[in-house]
């Protein structure tokens, strides 16, 4: 986003501008070496990146979220896990577990999985198939044959969750986001056009071209008692201190070394190749640092893509914590474990030269219980209900309330309907952020009330020292103090009571599993807070003139008394509730990014920030070189390129210009300000009201702003506070093209507040770009190692930062709002 500043002098600056601001800016052109730091065309997320950025002008596009998740996933991915191990740690079933018998594989299903034909009698028709849905078909009997055979005896499924295994015939499942087709969903028995994303237990993609030799009509596939007695054995001795595996034990591929959880995408791990035949095997590249010593950077084929993409879908939806499936590439199973920090991949086995794993895999699937497949254990259903959340019940074993008094044994009821539904964010990576409806009970119900609450269940960094909890408790009891500002607590989100809970204590495979450590090590966080509408529901012009004042005033009082800054003003973070006169009250919400502002005058932390930039660029630029990294390198720990302060926050719609450069400065006042800016214009561009029979109103999507790639979101923002065309054929430039469908109701805002609240940020993209060449100076001198010159320019850095605070103000910014 660094540009010439020469585009600025064509348009009239307010002559109220400090010296700083108005005077020419030093340097016309950015530094040749500013690629270094700054690579304008990469796609760099922050916050909800996933719903962001795989979203288009026509909804969520296949094409955007497999780039997506290929982007996203590449140093976050184990590969080659053992098998048996994955049963066990992510379906808490072994070997042991099958029921003592013998097995065998439909022989005529196995045939026709090998011929790619499959001949099906509906009633008095014949049909022949052929190709992928003949083997799909084939596969769902064969699977469908060997569950049956484990519980025959039973004349009702007894169960605790009775799955059916099924192919989908080219259906989509019922979802919130992408319309995604799935080979096959284990899930609840109902038609399959009734098939819901929220209540499957896992899924299966399949992928066949060739036919199998070998496999003739006559070809009997038996799992022995013997051979079962076998992998039993080598499971008990694998669990015996110091023992490993036995050579040509049942558990390995007949085409792949066994790989054990401790040598999972191990630093010595051998690059592979993809062979033209046999089953595909994962491919290796680049290596990613973490603080258990490597992590290589896995590069998902096709295939592999499109098995993610289905387990980023099932984790988008229901209340999980991990998400499983399988893939079939031929003869050649994977099994797939997603969860908020990662993907895990076992190593491929062939069905039909392993079919003792194969039988494995199915008995695990046929016998798990909701929380075995990943479904959130905090929940608890009644009998018989598989299919809604009708009756279920959120049970917290113990929980702190708002005067951080412990309280245990709380339970509320789930109220999720269609006028108040489950919303879980889109994507696997990250927070996860799933809020659910909820109303107190018993003890809850003592302490808390009777009024509706929702439960925000959420995967936070168990690195971060301000915690969203903590933040609120301190606001509300800091404002509370007070007499003139005790009255401002409504306008701040009402905490009840939180609980966080490790990855070991949720039960989470991965606690187990002797995986590197995560990317991004997370804890689960359940906050209990009081229900509010979001801007959706104002009715009015006067509804959301009401909410943005109180947001913006409740914003600077916080700033003002607890020197907390939000750090994430966006559409779905200014909400409201209605007073007994039915006045909306706005509310701040969503204090997960929230953070005590920084002291300029600390020149020693902008150098510190600086170091953890230049230290992160020069790891990322290592990377991309594929260079060896050392073995003996230190943990991110002792690594200033991960300890550095906090910055870039928000969502990127609403991000402040200075923000979305990816170099490093702190968030400041004004960045929440100029956020508040944008929130207003997003809301009178994009907002349609209610139709008299509609409760809610929606929010068209704004192509340029609504975008995963930041660099491309600062572009698009530039072109409007400059008045510029995004393209030279568009007929209006982006300002005025943002509000040429604004409703007639909220028309009168864009004369009242936006037009002269645009004279006060008009000098954005200046102080932006003067910002942005002082940083990619200071980082010149970093690297020629000149420590005299760049602690000059971070005063001069300094000196910037304060003349832009002391003219974008919320003195100004309210005195056009009143």
């Amino acid at each position: 986003m660094v540009e010439d500043p020469s585009l600025y002098k064509a348009h009239d600056m307010p002559v109220t501008l400090p010296q700083a601001l108005s005077a020419p800016t030093p340097r016309q052109n950015p530094p040749a070496s500013v690629d270094k730091f700054y690579r304008p065309s990469e796609p760099i997320l922050v916050r909800s990146p996933f719903g962001l950025a795989a979203k288009g002008a026509k909804g969520y596009e296949d094409k955007l979220v497999k780039g997506l998740i290929k982007q996203q996933f590449q140093d976050k991915t184990d590969i080659d896990y053992d098998v048996i191990d994955f049963i066990q740690h992510v379906w808490k079933f072994k070997p042991g577990d099958i029921p003592y018998s013998s097995y065998e594989l439909d022989r005529a299903n196995c045939h026709s999985y090998a011929k790619l034909e499959y001949e099906r009698i509906d009633g008095i028709s014949y049909q022949e198939i052929t190709g992928e849905r003949a083997c799909c078909s084939a596969f769902e009997n064969i699977i469908r044959g060997v569950c049956h055979e484990l519980t025959p005896a039973i004349p009702f499924d007894e169960r605790e969750f009775p799955l059916v295994f099924s192919f989908l015939h080219d259906r989509t499942p019922k979802g919130d986001y992408a319309k995604f087709k799935p080979d096959f969903g284990y899930a609840p028995a109902v038609e399959l056009n009734e098939h819901t994303w929220a209540h499957w237990g896992a899924y299966g993609e399949l992928k066949k071209k060739r036919a199998t030799p070998n496999i003739g009509p006559t070809t009997r596939i038996v799992i022995t008692k013997t051979r079962i007695e076998r992998l039993v054995k080598e499971w008990e001795l694998r669990q015996q201190p110091g023992k490993g595996k036995e050579k040509g034990s049942l558990s390995s591929s007949s085409t792949s070394n066994h790989a054990t959880p401790s040598s999972v995408t191990s630093p010595t791990t051998q690059s592979r190749k993809r062979k033209a035949k046999g089953p595909a095997e994962p491919c290796v590249s680049k290596r990613t640092k973490t603080s258990h010593g490597t992590r290589k950077t896995v590069d998902l084929t096709g295939n592999e893509v499109q098995s993610a993409k289905y387990a980023n879908e099932l984790l988008s939806h229901g209340i999980r914590n991990y998400a499983t499936g399988f893939l079939v590439e031929e003869t050649s199973m994977s099994l797939w474990y997603v969860d908020r920090m990662g993907l895990v991949k076992s190593r491929s086995f062939d069905i039909f030269r392993n079919p003792q794993l194969f039988l494995l895999v199915i008995a695990a699937l046929h016998f798990a219980n909701r929380a075995q497949l990943g479904m959130n254990p905090l929940i608890e259903f009644p009998a018989n209900v598989f299919q809604s959340y009708d009756s279920a019940v959120l049970r917290l074993p113990r929980a702190v309330d708002h005067t951080k008094e412990p309280v245990e044994e709380l339970s509320f009821g789930l109220r999720i309907t269609k006028a108040k539904p489950l919303v879980v964010a889109y994507g696997a990576l990250g927070r996860g952020t799933t809020i659910v409806p909820i109303k107190a009970q018993g003890r809850a119900k003592e302490l808390f009330g009777s009024e509706n609450l929702v439960a925000k269940m959420s995967w936070q960094p168990i690195n971060r020292e301000d915690t969203e909890d903590q933040l609120i408790r301190v606001i509300r009891r800091k404002l509370g103090k007070r007499k003139k500002t005790r009255r401002y607590l409504k306008h701040i989100v009402d905490l009840k009571c939180s609980l966080d809970l490790t990855d070991a204590e949720l039960n989470l495979p991965r606690a187990s599993m002797m995986l590197p450590e995560a990317y991004e090590p997370r804890l689960f966080r359940v906050l209990i807070l009081r229900e509010y509408l979001p801007l959706e529901y104002v009715r009015s012009l006067d509804d959301f003139q009401r909410v943005f004042i109180d947001a913006v005033k409740a914003h600077h009082k916080v700033y003002e008394i607890v020197g907390v800054l939000h750090c994430d003003i966006s559409a779905g973070n200014v909400v409201f509730y209605r007073d007994d006169v039915g006045h909306a009250i706005g509310v701040l919400a969503d204090w997960d990014l929230a953070a005590y502002k920084l002291d300029l005058d600390d020149v020693e932390k902008w150098m510190r920030l600086v170091e953890a930039h230049y230290m992160r660029r020069a790891s990322e630029n290592s990377e991309s070189q594929d260079t060896d990294l050392p073995e003996g390198d230190p943990p991110p720990s002792n690594n200033p390129a991960k300890k550095g302060p906090r910055y870039r926050t928000g969502t990127g719609p609403f991000m402040a210009l200075d923000l979305l450069d990816g170099l490093p400065i702190f968030h400041g006042y004004r960045h929440d300000l100029e956020s508040f800016f944008y929130l207003l214009c997003y809301f009178c561009g994009t907002f349609n009201p209610p139709k008299p029979s509609e409760s809610k109103g929606t929010f068209r999507f704004l192509a340029g702003w609504e975008n995963g790639n930041l660099s491309a979101v600062a572009k698009a923002k530039m072109n409007f506070l400059l008045k510029r065309k995004d393209n030279p054929e568009d007929e209006l430039n982006m300002f005025d093209s943002l509000f040429k469908d604004t409703h007639d109701v909220y028309r009168p805002l864009v004369i009242k507040w936006i037009q002269p609240l645009y004279k006060l940020f008009k000098i954005v993209p200046k102080v932006s770009t003067d910002v942005s060449l002082t940083i990619v100076s200071i980082l010149e001198e970093r690297e020629a190692g000149s420590v005299r010159k760049e602690r000059q320019l971070a005063k001069k850095l300094k000196k910037q930062c304060e003349d832009a605070d002391k003219y974008l103000t919320y003195e100004k910014f309210i005195e056009v709002l009143l």
